[in-house]
């Protein structure tokens, strides 16, 4: 089974998660895909509000001992979602994803001059590990 990890910034605009991570996946057949994702606001919440009805087949992954964001999963898919949770940090949370995923979806809008967002270290670790970007 094919498995995307996804990854994106907080502070997300709704255009452009749509163009950047629901156009992509217009394209795929979503129940061929398992899905990967993390629990912190902006794409993560928002990709597990589009995936609540779409898919059963999601992991939500998260730091501590409670997820930050959980979704309304009555009468939805997200009934049988996974919740896998306990991780020391963000970094280590972040690398199982990148280690159990075969593809990702991804896009940064944070980086500049100054820092490497959260997001873009993630795009750089899945490229290292050879995972396939969604596009």
């Amino acid at each position: 089974m094919k498995k995307i990890y996804v990854s994106g910034n907080g502070n997300i605009k709704w255009e452009n998660f749509h163009e950047f991570y629901v156009q992509p996946l217009t394209k795929l057949n979503l129940s061929e895909w398992e899905f990967i994702i993390r629990d912190f606001s902006g794409t993560d919440t928002l990709m597990m509000e589009f995936l609540k009805d779409k898919s059963e087949k999601v992991t939500i992954l998260h730091v501590g001992k409670r997820p930050r964001y959980v979704v309304n999963s009555f009468k939805t898919k997200a009934e049988k979602w996974k919740i896998i949770g306990g991780f020391a940090s963000d970094f280590e949370r972040d690398l199982f994803g990148i280690e159990h995923c075969t593809h990702f979806l991804a896009a940064d809008f944070n980086t500049d001059k100054n820092r490497k967002s959260g997001t873009l270290k993630n795009i750089e670790k899945c490229l290292n590990f050879n995972k396939i970007k969604i596009k």
